[in-house]
This record gives C-alpha cells, structure tokens and sequence, in this order.
C-alpha cells in the first residue's frame, strides 16, 4: 500500500508484555479471547494510509502489507499512544469531589474539564489523578489483516463519513455520484455539528480523492 490508498482492515489490539487485548475489531475473535462486549459494534475499518485516522505505528504498518495479507507489528509507545508523562499527575482534594456527588476510588475514570483521568490512589482526604493515556509508556502488538483495497468513489465517500462521524449510521445516509456531481445526504445531523461536519468531509474528500472538485460537492437532507 501507500500513502492515500482507502483500504478496509481487521485487527487485534494487544498490550505487548501482558497479552491483553485492548482492541479488537473481529467478533468471532472477541468471544474466543472472552473480551466480547454485546454493546460494543464489532466490524472492519476503512482508513486512509497515511491520513492519521489510527495511530501513527498502526498507520505506517499499513505500507508494508499486501490485499489478503496478516501481519503482526510491534508499535512502540512514541508511535502509539506516547510515553508517560509525570507532569499529567495530579492531586486534588477529596471534598472537591464529594461536594459534587462523586466518590473516587482506584481504577475510577473521570472527566474533568473535557479531560478523561484515571483516578490511581485514594489516602488522606487527596485523590491522585492521571491524565495520561491508559496505554501511554506501553508497546502494542497489533495483529492485523487488509481485507481489501477500496477503489469505488462511493465507498470512498463512505470510509470518510465513517471518519468524520462515527456515531451515525453510514447506511441511512445516501452518497450519489453522478459524473462530476456528488450529492451526500446527512440525515438527522443538526448545526452547528452539520456546518463544521461539512467542511470536513469536503476537505477530505479534496485531499484523498482529487478526481472530485470541491465546488461539485452538494449536502442535502
């Protein structure tokens, strides 16, 4: 592959010194290594090779794979979810958060100020939080298979979609190439979400598919 091919891909995300799996896109291999979560949506993913849309080791893994191939990669934290950084623990008082309802305890995650932490120690009327990354300082092992290289404008439009907006169902949105013209429809989508949504996806579709122009690009609900 390189840089800028749209491919679909399956994977297993594992935590290289434990073997446990963090990640797993394939349902049948979730309920064999007892990690299936039944509210969780098992199926494979569409990126853009070197677009940024999985991590960075994950992404260049990407260029030394083959249609139909399986490969395993390590990918070392500063390729995947970074190293550890001491300057994001922090302390905060208990009170401030039984005033509020909230009783930390280990393990706890919380969200502060749009910012998720873990919560690592209770003592002494202090919390300690962390706000790095639960898999920050760890090297990955990621098993992962190229189902197939995507060549159709249609699906093409569609892995963006996917990208930009991973809580709407691609299915119930309609994507209709007509020669130049590409009428995308955005359903249940409100502002200001939609407007910002919008110019995502036209910038996307501009950098990863030049055939189409911008000005061709129509939203309809």
């Amino acid at each position: 592959m390189k840089d800028g091919d749209f491919v679909e891909i399956q994977y297993v995300g594992k935590i290289k010194e434990t073997g446990k799996i963090f990640d797993v896109t394939d349902e049948t291999k979730a309920k064999q290594a007892n990690v299936y979560n039944e509210g969780n949506k098992y199926e494979p993913i569409q990126v853009v090779v070197g677009a940024g849309h999985v991590i960075k080791g994950l992404d260049e893994s990407l260029l030394d794979i083959e249609v139909g191939e399986t490969k395993t990669f390590d990918i070392t934290p500063e390729k995947g979810f970074g190293k550890r950084d001491s300057s994001l623990l922090q302390i905060m008082h208990l009170n401030d958060f039984k005033k509020h309802g909230i009783f930390p305890r280990a393990g706890l995650k919380i969200e502060i100020n749009g910012h998720w932490a873990t919560v690592r120690s209770v003592s002494s009327g202090r919390v300690k939080l962390d706000f790095n990354h639960p898999l920050s300082g760890k090297t990955l092992l990621y098993e992962v298979t190229l189902l197939k290289k995507i060549e159709d404008l249609t699906e093409k439009i569609n892995a963006i979609l996917k990208v930009r907006a991973p809580g709407i169902d691609v299915s119930s949105q309609v994507v209709n190439v007509e020669g130049e013209k590409v009428n995308i429809e955005l359903k249940g989508i409100n502002p200001p979400y939609r407007s910002s949504l919008e110019e995502f996806i036209k910038s996307d579709i501009s950098s990863y598919i030049p055939e189409i122009k911008d000005t061709s690009i129509s939203f309809i609900d």
